[in-house]
């Protein structure tokens, strides 16, 4: 029996002999729940139910533990009270390779070796097909397929009739889909959108899957990659590194990016046994940055140009108060960064070179300067809005240290508010 089980990777006899249960901490099954209690560092929940792998590790102090994934990572020390009753527990309910951990559970020098690891059906196939459609977007494959372009916003995807809202193992809203997907010549079985932007009215920015194979091996990462070689041009191939602890590979379709990674053990990190399958939108969406009704009635009362290395936000793609610097502006005041009022509309703009950001001049108290000093990092200056209602700052300019501290009375006069000077701390 014994020969059978190691020949099959089966677990063993667990009788021999565990670490001495002595150190402050304990370690129990109640119901689907393994509660790890010491201190800070040690002390969680595994969810049984969602255990992916485990490990048997040895530190360098030379103390050794259980190591268990569940979508977060859980160590459990091998030298807590009721250890050895709950590996018991685990290794006959999920069959972990006793000889393995027994091996090295009373060593002392560091070491990290799999137990086990779930049993997964493939999440992915590779189609004997050749469609060149990796631009354009991907096809849902219900009974009648819908192809879904990159470019539907978020509110498009929400309410499609083949999706549905979830939520990730850490706390992150996402989208998934009710079937399959293909990418060009690949189905990925699910394949899922981070779903918590900012901005719902533009684009999906990020999607992901894991792409598992019948091994749970790296042979996800090179069956995909040699595929996606054979479609896509070497222009759009981008090499990134094939290391012990790690291999990347992108593909770019007219500022589509699809990424392929793929984790091993090493000191830090643990082998997932999935390809990180990643589609990232890198494409610009000019039109979002038109804000044509203010442009059409904007005037400049006054205004303070900065003739300095300074710059505002441009992350319109999740901020929808950015917007490009309105084209009459240059006929107004130049193109040096600026700080207008527009007292016809009640109004305080803010624009660099490109792009611009305007409020109404009710909704802000006072301004801030923040001066972060160089040390380890380079340092920094930032001027911030504070707002009435909720209380909250924004940076709305960033530039050199004490870059701002100079326009302090102009600020003030051109908009009658109130220039604080916050305390000044080191970028370390």
């Amino acid at each position: 029996m014994k020969l059978i089980q190691k020949l099959f990777g089966m677990h063993t006899d667990t009788n021999r002999p565990f670490p001495k249960e002595e150190r402050e901490g304990a370690v129990s099954i109640v119901g689907d729940k393994i509660i790890v209690k010491g201190n800070s560092y040690h002390n969680s929940e595994v969810n049984i139910k969602d255990m992916q792998y485990a490990y048997v590790l040895v530190n360098v102090q030379g103390e050794s533990s259980l190591f268990i994934f569940d979508h977060h990572q859980h160590v459990l020390p091998a030298n807590y009270i009721g250890f050895s009753k709950v590996y018991k527990q685990l290794s006959s309910e999920f069959g972990f390779k006793d000889d393995v951990f027994f091996e090295h559970v009373n060593q002392t020098s560091v070491i990290k070796k799999l137990i086990w690891r779930k049993v997964q059906e493939a999440t992915y196939s590779i189609l004997d097909t050749n469609y060149t459609d990796y631009n354009l977007g991907f096809e849902i494959q219900s009974e009648e397929k819908v192809f879904i372009s990159w470019d539907d916003t978020y509110v498009d995807l929400n309410e499609h009739e083949h999706t549905f809202i979830d939520v990730s193992p850490y706390g992150q809203k996402i989208l998934k889909f009710k079937y399959p997907i293909r990418i060009g010549n690949v189905i990925l079985n699910n394949f899922t959108a981070y779903f918590d932007n900012a901005r719902t009215d533009i684009p999906v920015l990020h999607y992901y899957t894991h792409a598992i194979n019948a091994s749970s091996s790296d042979t996800s990462y090179y069956e995909l990659k040699t595929r996606l070689q054979s479609d896509f041009s070497n222009d759009n191939q981008f090499f990134g590194y094939e290391r012990e602890d790690q291999n990347s590979f992108s593909f770019r379709a007219n500022d589509i990016v699809f990424s392929l990674v793929y984790t091993y053990d090493s000191t830090y990190q643990f082998n997932g046994g999935y390809t990180s399958f990643s589609v990232k939108n890198e494409r610009e969406y000019p039109e979002y940055l038109v804000d044509l009704d203010y442009e059409s009635k904007i005037e400049v009362s006054d205004f303070i140009q900065i003739n300095e290395n300074i710059r505002t936000v441009s992350n319109y793609k999740s901020n929808s108060k950015i917007k490009r610097r309105p084209e009459n502006l240059k006929s107004h005041v130049g193109e040096a960064p600026t700080l207008w009022i527009d007292h016809k509309n009640s109004k305080i703009g803010f624009a660099d070179q490109s792009y611009c950001q305007v409020f109404d001049k009710s909704e802000i108290q006072s301004f801030t300067i923040q001066n972060i000093l160089p040390a380890k990092g380079g340092g920094g200056s930032y001027l911030e809005l504070d707002f009435k209602d909720n209380k909250k700052s924004i940076a709305i300019f960033s530039g050199p240290c004490h870059v701002f501290n100079a326009y302090q009375d102009k600020l003030s006069k051109l908009t009658g508010l109130k220039i604080n000077i916050a305390a000044e701390f080191y970028d370390c």
